[in-house]
């Protein structure tokens, strides 16, 4: 434990290297937005715009892009180690700032250019910030000094390699300017001096985490033990992104049809040769509210595979057919969802839909499952890129608990977090059955 417990440990360097990184970040963000201006500028000469015009075109996205920066920093919810992650939503909020400006100007002919340049921004900015992840010096918590550093239940969540623990004191106020954050040991009383220091760390901004909330920013779950059922209405959630993520649903769907119809059509063809008729399979699941739905996927198990009624998924399940093993590890049998997406039925992220039949007894048996319909069932989500497939009971408890944070944490951040992972899954095949 001294070894992650480091009190001696060289913080005012590490917040000096840290300050560094971070100004590297933002030059990696101008210095980006600069070369894809150029290329921009370049690349409008093959849609037959003009050189005044291409020039204005430019001029336009390059105060989009900047304006765009400054949206996604002021509203990024800063997180202990995922703190550069703004970046990754600065050319999101640009592509929809400059589509829309782009129409209304009556540039629609620079669209599908503009999708492209703004994916491989996309692409650039996660490989920057990946370098700089390598970089960056372990996070410093500071603990109060008179009281226990780590409380005596803490998780293993706290022992993360990337964080290291201070020690800081009342009488010397100027160490915060040295930490991340503070742990605050909710079990132990504070001295008035200490409750002084909290409160001062509150009003410069600087994060006061408790041990479960720490460990549920570090795990990305939700302790369901630290939750009362009864307390817990559908009525007093509530979230304002839910009306912008179905426009970006119904949008994000509608630009993706080129390439996904091919693809569908491949997959269907192979599907066909493969294992015959139906290429399609239906399965009612419950989506938000509770209420049934008809899901649609490609058919990767035997005409007969649920002669016996519903069943999980099991490694080497004898009902799988090879392409459909191949499918389904690359998610390739999720495409036709892309169908519910369009009728409401469903959303591009949120929890799984689940079958009818294991829905009802998981809500007799386990607390607080019904939360994960208060959104609206996803194609991808934050328990499938963090768990996988939950083949029993214990797994879809601890796939609840991914719920449920997704859930409370309901955000465009997240859902961006969750499609970065869904390409990681996707081409690893994590997960699947």
């Amino acid at each position: 434990m001294r070894a992650i417990l480091d009190f001696s440990s060289p913080v005012r360097s590490a917040s000096r290297e840290r300050r560094r990184l971070n100004w590297l970040a933002v030059a990696v963000d101008l210095g980006l937005l600069l070369l894809l201006g150029v290329l921009f500028w370049w690349a409008l000469g093959f849609v037959q715009i003009g050189g005044a015009e291409r020039l204005r075109l430019v001029r336009v996205w390059l105060i989009i892009g900047v304006f765009s920066g400054l949206l996604s920093r002021s509203h990024f919810q800063r997180t202990l180690l995922q703190r550069r992650q703004a970046s990754l939503y600065i050319p999101v909020w640009a592509f929809f700032i400059a589509a829309l400006t782009f129409m209304a100007l009556g540039w629609t002919a620079a669209l599908p250019l503009l999708l492209s340049l703004h994916t491989v921004w996309l692409i650039l900015i996660a490989v920057a910030l990946w370098f700089l992840h390598r970089m960056d010096p372990p996070l410093c918590l500071g603990v109060l000094s008179g009281a226990p550093a780590v409380p005596d239940n803490a998780g293993p969540q706290l022992f993360h390699p990337r964080l290291r623990y201070v020690l800081i004191s009342p009488h010397q106020p100027g160490t915060l300017s040295q930490v991340d954050g503070i742990l605050l040991n909710t079990d132990v009383y504070l001295q008035p001096d200490q409750q002084r220091l909290i409160e001062h760390a509150r009003v410069t901004k600087l994060p006061v985490w408790s041990k479960n909330l720490l460990d549920e920013e570090l795990s990305g779950k939700v302790s369901l033990d630290l939750v009362h059922r009864d307390w817990l209405d559908e009525t007093t959630f509530y979230s304002s992104y839910m009306l912008v993520k179905r426009g970006l649903d119904v949008a994000l769907t509608l630009v993706l049809l080129p390439v996904l119809l091919p693809l569908m059509g491949l997959v269907a063809l192979v599907v066909l040769f493969n294992s015959g008729r139906p290429i399609l399979f239906w399965q009612e699941r419950v989506g938000k509210d509770g209420v049934p739905f008809r899901i649609v996927k490609f058919r990767t198990m035997t005409r007969d595979s649920e002669r016996s009624g519903p069943a999980f998924a099991q490694h080497g399940d004898l009902r799988v057919t090879p392409v459909g093993a191949f499918l389904r590890k690359f998610r390739l049998d999720e495409l036709p969802q892309f169908w519910n997406v369009l009728t409401g039925d469903m959303s591009i992220i949120g929890p799984r839909p689940e079958q009818w039949a294991f829905a009802a007894d998981f809500e007799e048996s386990i607390p607080l499952y019904a939360t994960r319909h208060w959104v609206r069932p996803g194609i991808t989500g934050w328990a499938q890129v963090n768990q996988g497939y939950a083949a029993d009971v214990g797994q879809t408890v601890e796939k609840l608990r991914y719920d449920f944070y997704y859930v409370k944490h309901l955000s465009l951040q997240l859902d961006l977090l969750i499609v970065f992972k869904t390409i990681q899954t996707i081409l690893t095949g994590f997960g699947a059955r």
